[in-house]
């Protein structure tokens, strides 16, 4: 910083520089015994600029040539919200497949967009509530981009709060078009919710390798007990985590972190699955290699957002090898 100068944007030019130096030193003959680069930060006046170089190997230290992931992030947080700073990755080719956790005890979905392709239906009652109760609203008729940039992956309350109008957004306004949203779902869902194909089957693998499961939602708990009962997945988790019982919503890490205590285990021992930005950011975040499911958003930009590989559904033969040679790595 000395010799960088002392604004912003020479901060995350040092972190740059220092994670490159960090990351090379895993792949240099005679670090074998170093322990895994996690992080690095910086703190400053409250703030924190972060650098993360992420190697995804299964051994203590790879070849350069051989290592499949490394990723370099660099963030610039203040209070809760975080502005991207600086970023530079190396995405991995989805075709060249990927190493999840060696010691794979545990398995974090999401639910809406995850399970099952419930997000559609979402879409459907926010078109649907918005021209019955918000007829004036400059958004209507709701399209699938608008959607997906403002209500896909947030809490109700997030974005209720944006979108209703001045003198219109109090909370009492916000909770009457929040369960007439849940209502109009609960009705769509009825006849047209169905799990993802492939889900029943990886749920049943899951459970005869003694591998626990857990559901980690944006969504409120009582849409979180119908969506699973909806489903016919009674029983098949563990851990059921509405982020209304965390400190913070996704993207925060708290939720999953939060998942990972209730099913006690470590970020290092699972992997989570995501449909929406927000989820892979608040998975990855909270350390764990995350699988997006491109029901709401493109490969690209599930990848951009730290997903090691993405799937469009349960049945991929590429995330089914992965899983067993993790299974058979913990054996």
């Amino acid at each position: 910083r000395k010799h960088l100068g002392g604004s912003n944007f020479a901060r995350p030019a040092l972190l740059y520089t220092a994670g490159c130096f960090l990351a090379s030193l895993h792949h240099v003959s005679g670090f074998a015994s170093a322990p895994k680069l996690s992080g690095l930060s910086l703190r400053d006046n409250g703030r924190s600029l972060t650098a993360r170089a992420v190697c995804g190997s299964s051994s203590p230290l790879a070849p350069h040539p051989c290592a499949p992931l490394i990723e370099r992030r660099y963030r610039f947080e203040k209070s809760s919200r975080t502005l991207q700073a600086c970023q530079m990755s190396m995405q991995p080719n989805p075709s060249k497949g990927f190493n999840l956790p060696s010691k794979l005890r545990g398995v974090l979905f999401d639910m809406d967009g995850t399970l099952s392709d419930s997000e559609a239906l979402h879409f459907q009652a926010y078109r649907i509530v918005f021209a019955r109760m918000l007829p004036d609203h400059p958004a209507n008729p709701i399209s699938r981009d608008f959607y997906n940039a403002n209500m896909a992956g947030k809490t109700k309350f997030i974005s209720l709060s944006a979108l209703l109008p001045e003198g219109g957004n109090s909370a009492e306004d916000i909770e009457k078009v929040a369960t007439a949203l849940e209502d109009e779902f609960s009705r769509l869902a009825k006849t047209d919710l169905k799990p993802l194909p492939g889900l029943l089957g990886l749920l049943d693998f899951l459970s005869e390798q003694g591998v626990r499961c857990g559901i980690v939602t944006n969504a409120p708990p009582t849409e979180l007990e119908f969506g699973v009962d909806c489903l016919g997945l009674e029983g098949r988790f563990e851990a059921l985590v509405p982020s209304s019982e965390c400190s913070d919503a996704k993207p925060h890490p708290a939720p999953y972190l939060e998942g990972l205590r209730r099913l006690d285990l470590k970020s290092s021992e699972a992997f989570a699955v995501e449909d929406s930005l927000a989820g892979v950011r608040s998975a990855v975040d909270a350390g764990l290699v995350t699988i997006g499911v491109t029901t709401s958003r493109s490969e690209q930009e599930l990848l951009d957002q730290g997903a090691a590989m993405t799937v469009a559904d349960f049945s991929d033969a590429e995330l089914w090898s992965s899983i067993r040679a993790a299974l058979d790595k913990r054996s």
